[in-house]
């Protein structure tokens, strides 16, 4: 047996199941071990499926034994975010008032993973209902983030497990989701690649939904090969071919304005960083006002109506209404919110987001992809807005920020680990991609990856 490697990829565990040096079955033993032993407070997993990820690991193994593997990520070992469906364990999104919530069936993109062969290992911790972009969840447990040592600092959500449980080696791979930012917020917090895909491109069917009109789902990977094998994973399409991924001919806009406003410390000096390297990688870049992102972002967050707001509510009032002692207060107050939205406001906003789009849409014709920082602040300490109050809602606006962007406008966006800020904890990059353009974002995202290192 090769020693393993909690930090593998997930393609490289692949490989090592292809020529017999590794086993699925001692990959997803050792994952197993590795959190029982870090997570003991299930702070990360919310619960692992110990007996489904041996069964399906065994299984893997057998194919493996007979060179009959279903996919370069056959056997391996993934967690998947609480709000999709896995048939017999609880699916409660992150929230005591769904605790006896146990689905018959899996969900769409988990049941098309484990027919690949992948082993699901587990159900990951997040915010509750996935309405936060920190990842505080003081009522089933925060995970913290694991790159500051000294103080417990916010992991980024909703997905906080998927992300903390790749960085800290306890798994080879995570699915989240994306409403706001869900995926690319904690993948930039820890270090990681995450995958924004386009509205409607994976589906939903079997997920614990927020807003449908914004939901997405999504991987959490190492590095954009695995992302980019996670994604085919997910829709069930055929590999991105990231081989030859060139930055020669790339036009690369930077905006300015609202994604590139009060950076904390250290973080413009990390991004600046990466575009010189990518500069130097053969990438045009082009600066240039893109006044339709502060305009979305005012609407996405001024006073008017929010259509994720109004979904939320509509989906969720009455089980928090029913179960309000065991919410979260901010949360609880964000989706009770969608009380005071009315259907002329609501129209009205959307009827401003879809002209808002069609105008980006044509401000960026001939732009490869729209560049920003990730998120523009360091991830808080947990203690000092866990409360809830202006703190609270001020950090979790400036996480999301940046992020609810594509959401709101239906892009796909990458984020890509590009360095530290100034208290040595990780950024991102994040690079926005027109709608349905995931192949061509994750062939982007290889070049510049190559071209940082």
């Amino acid at each position: 047996m090769t020693k393993m490697d909690a930090h593998q990829t997930a393609l490289g565990l692949g490989q090592l199941f292809e020529t017999g040096a590794l086993t699925p079955s001692e990959a997803t033993e050792f994952y197993l071990a590795r959190a029982q032993e870090l997570d003991p407070g299930h702070r990360i997993y919310m619960r692992l499926t110990e007996t489904r990820a041996r069964a399906e690991a065994a299984a893997a193994t057998e194919r493996a034994k007979r060179s009959m593997r279903l996919h370069p990520l056959d056997g391996v070992p993934l967690s998947w975010k609480d709000l999709f469906d896995s048939a017999g364990t609880v699916t409660a999104a992150g929230s005591l008032s769904l605790k006896t919530r146990v689905p018959l069936a899996d969900a769409d993109v988990l049941a098309r993973a484990t027919r690949a062969g992948t082993v699901c290992l587990g159900k990951t911790a997040m915010t509750e209902f996935a309405f936060s972009g920190l990842g505080i969840n003081p009522k089933c447990g925060t995970p913290a983030n694991p790159f500051d040592k000294a103080q417990e600092r916010v992991p980024g959500g909703s997905s906080a497990g998927a992300a903390v449980a790749l960085a800290r080696g306890l798994c080879a791979g995570s699915i989240g989701t994306d409403t706001g930012g869900s995926v690319r917020i904690p993948s930039a917090w820890n270090g990681l690649v995450g995958l924004k895909t386009t509205t409607g491109r994976v589906s939903l069917k079997g997920t614990v939904p927020l807003s449908p009109s914004f939901d997405t789902v999504g991987p959490l990977a190492r590095n954009v090969a695995d992302a980019a094998s996670l994604f085919s994973l997910l829709t069930g399409g055929k590999e991105t071919d990231l081989a030859g991924a060139t930055l020669n001919g790339t036009s690369l806009l930077l905006a300015g304005g609202l994604g590139w406003s009060d950076l904390d410390a250290g973080i413009m000096e990390a991004v600046d960083a990466a575009l010189r390297k990518i500069l130097h990688g053969g990438a045009r870049i082009i600066e240039r006002p893109l006044p339709e992102l502060d305009a979305i972002g005012a609407l996405a967050w001024g006073g008017g109506a929010s259509r994720l707001v109004a979904e939320a509510y509509q989906l969720w009032s009455d089980t928090l209404a029913a179960h309000k002692d065991e919410i979260y207060p901010p949360v609880y107050d964000r989706v009770m919110a969608g009380a005071a939205i009315t259907a002329r406001d609501l129209l009205k906003a959307d009827t401003e987001r879809q002209r808002i789009a069609r105008a980006y849409l044509e401000a960026t014709a001939g732009i490869d992809a729209v560049l920003m920082p990730t998120v523009a602040i360091s991830p808080p300490v947990i203690a000092k807005i866990e409360n809830g109050g202006p703190d609270y809602f001020q950090a979790n606006y400036m996480a999301l920020r940046n992020t609810t962007l594509a959401n709101q406008l239906g892009l796909c966006a990458i984020t890509l680990p590009v360095g530290h800020d100034a208290l040595g904890l990780p950024v991102g990059l994040m690079l926005q991609g027109l709608p349905h353009t995931e192949e061509k974002l994750l062939r982007i995202a290889s070049a510049i990856e190559k071209a940082l290192h």
